[in-house]
């Protein structure tokens, strides 16, 4: 009878150990994807908040187009550039394209206007100020979705006008399913409908004001002795280049000189010169990130 009640014992504590155990891993698994899902929700583009909104972009990028590398080809890119970079050298408008995948995405209207106070877009003073504007292209399965965010310097570009880009470039990809003819299609459409409502905002050079004034005696001395500096400046040009016929009666190849072969100058060294490499343009906001309306 011992025997059997240690038995028992000994079960009841097993099976009570087995019964926690299973009733932690229950609630941890009841809990973990709730909160996993949380986080996961709070870093989609558009459900963040100030000041960075959950982005984490570089803020100078080497396109105006951001996230195309899965999407478009850099030919395309590069050609949006070219129009956006105008429009930016005109402070018409400072833009951006964001390509995202819809997983990527939470609020779509919030994520253009996060991505706008973020990259800074807009310039912060005079008078195209707060100039950004961002067009957000959301990739789905078989088809994308356009939004915008406006800058508050941008008051003349309507919701009609952004909300007709917005279904003609959609158009255009569910045609072609090419995202390098939306891009072109954006760009283009764009530049149209901002260069409608905005001139280039160009500064005007002063023009010099001119004073008639009769000669008197200062201006006849100046005007003397101006004379005269040129007429002692060509003498001594002359003479230099008499000089440079030769040295103590011998002359000199050009390419060769005192020094031995090869002399430009400088000794001769044998190395070869090469260019320095170019930087690539960077391109990014002014510092304003004020906008406004977004869609």
């Amino acid at each position: 009878m011992l025997v059997d009640s240690v038995r028992d014992n000994a079960a009841w504590r097993a099976f009570r150990m087995v019964a926690m155990i299973g009733l932690a891993f229950s609630l941890l698994g009841s809990f973990t994807p709730a909160k996993a899902e949380t986080i996961s929700a709070a870093s989609l583009c558009g459900n963040g908040s100030a000041p960075d909104y959950g982005l984490t972009y570089d803020l100078l990028q080497p396109h105006w187009t951001v996230g195309w590398e899965l999407y478009a080809s850099e030919r395309a890119v590069n050609q949006v550039d070219t129009v956006l970079d105008e429009l930016n050298e005109d402070a018409i408008a400072q833009t951006m394209i964001l390509i995202l995948p819809q997983d990527q995405v939470g609020i779509r209207p919030n994520c253009a206007v996060h991505f706008l106070r973020y990259m800074q877009l807009g310039l912060p003073t005079g008078e195209r100020k707060d100039n950004g504007f961002v067009f957000l292209i959301v990739v789905e399965p078989e088809s994308i979705d356009v939004h915008y965010a406006v800058g508050l310097g941008l008051p003349a570009l309507t919701a009609y006008e952004l909300t007709s880009i917005n279904r003609t470039v959609e158009n255009a990809y569910q045609s072609t399913h090419s995202m390098d003819q939306a891009l072109l299609t954006l760009a283009n459409e764009f530049d149209t409908v901002a260069r409608n409502n905005y001139t280039p905002a160009t500064p005007s050079a002063p023009t010099p004001e001119t004073v008639d004034r009769p000669y008197g005696p200062v201006d006849t001395v100046a005007l003397c002795g101006q004379l005269c500096l040129g007429i002692l400046l060509f003498l001594f040009l002359m003479w230099m280049f008499s000089q440079m016929g030769g040295e103590g009666g011998r002359y000199y190849p050009p390419g060769s000189g005192p020094w031995g072969r090869g002399y430009r100058g400088f000794p001769s060294g044998g190395g070869r010169s090469f260019p320095s490499p170019r930087m690539p343009r960077m391109r990014g906001g002014s510092g304003s990130g004020r906008s406004g309306r977004a869609n």
